[in-house]
């Protein structure tokens, strides 16, 4: 082997190599001698050719048929489902969505919502006073006042909401009337059922203040368990003042020094109503001076709230002598 016609990799780097495989070329014409001539035949023998030939085309077409329902169709050029086209006809416009347009909150298959109501009363019971008067006193801004009842659940401020209704209406479903006492501002089957609050109920009252001069109180009863905060929270900051309600054998609870907290960052005024006194009494036997003690301790963790999210503010603490 010559070693200069190679590289070191061993690839032809010699001249260029003649392929011995290469066609010779071809004339352009042929000679005369070797053109093709024109075949003559007879019109009779022609004429049995052309109907031969034409039975012949007829029955390769039925074959096709047959040929083309076997063929091999593409995955991709298959067709499952009519066109909208087909279905509906050309005259009426279809519009394809891609993607989802519904929401994902949105459930694909709604529930059955069953609303269960009962109507205790059909018409706005009767008043003391008349509706045409507290209709009129809308128009004195200045003798308009708002009022929260806020406290901890069970605490019995549904109950003083009745005691305001009973006292202004002429109602015969009182505590005292009923084996089950009707919550008025209770409205949703859920809290008659469950006999809590759930959400804000307000109501307005003519009441007359220490002197005998009439308001407009619109007093809203807030739900008092811990996962309704919020409603408490929105009381607060409508109302021009709060009205605490403690039990007396509970105390102070969680949602208590939060409806306190949340008056206090509102800085509106605050009044304790200490309510149940009667189980100090009834249920817990204490003496007079215990039960002293006892009402004492409450007032004073009310005031401590109110001293830690007041800023240290002395004006708005709670005394029996204000």
């Amino acid at each position: 082997m010559d070693e200069d016609l190679y590289d070191e990799f061993g690839n032809y780097i010699g001249p260029d190599i003649a392929s011995e495989d290469s066609d010779d070329e071809l004339p352009d014409e042929l000679p005369e001698q070797d053109a093709p001539h024109p075949i003559q035949y007879d019109e009779d023998v022609a004429t049995d050719e052309v109907r031969d030939m034409g039975f012949a085309a007829k029955n390769a077409m039925q074959e096709g048929e047959d040929v083309a329902s076997s063929a091999i169709v593409l995955h991709e050029d298959k067709q499952y489902y009519p066109t909208a086209e087909e279905v509906y006809g050309k005259d009426v416009e279809t519009v394809v969505q891609e993607e989802d347009t519904q929401m994902l909150s949105e459930p694909i298959i709604k529930p059955k919502i069953e609303k269960k109501y009962s109507s205790i009363e059909h018409e706005l019971p009767d008043t003391i006073y008349d509706k045409e008067f507290l209709a009129d006193m809308m128009d004195y801004p200045d003798l308009i006042r708002s009022v929260a009842l806020v406290g901890h659940l069970h605490h019995g401020k549904t109950c003083f909401m009745d005691m305001l209704i009973e006292e202004t209406h002429a109602v015969s479903w009182g505590p005292e009337s009923t084996e089950s006492p009707v919550r008025y501002t209770d409205m949703l089957f859920t809290e008659q059922e469950r006999q809590l609050s759930i959400k804000s109920s307000p109501m307005s009252f003519i009441l007359p203040d220490s002197r005998g001069k009439s308001f407009l109180v619109n007093v809203m009863d807030t739900p008092g368990h811990v996962n309704f905060i919020d409603e408490v929270t929105a009381a607060c900051r409508l109302s021009d003042g709060v009205a605490v309600i403690v039990d007396a054998v509970d105390g102070v609870m969680l949602n208590t020094e939060r409806a306190i907290k949340q008056a206090a960052m509102a800085k509106v005024p605050v009044t304790l109503i200490i309510n149940k006194i009667d189980r100090l009494v009834l249920e817990l036997k204490l003496p007079t001076s215990d039960a002293y003690h006892k009402l004492l301790h409450t007032l004073d963790e009310a005031n401590t709230i109110l001293l830690k999210y007041g800023d240290g503010v002395t004006d708005n603490l709670l005394s029996p002598t204000k």
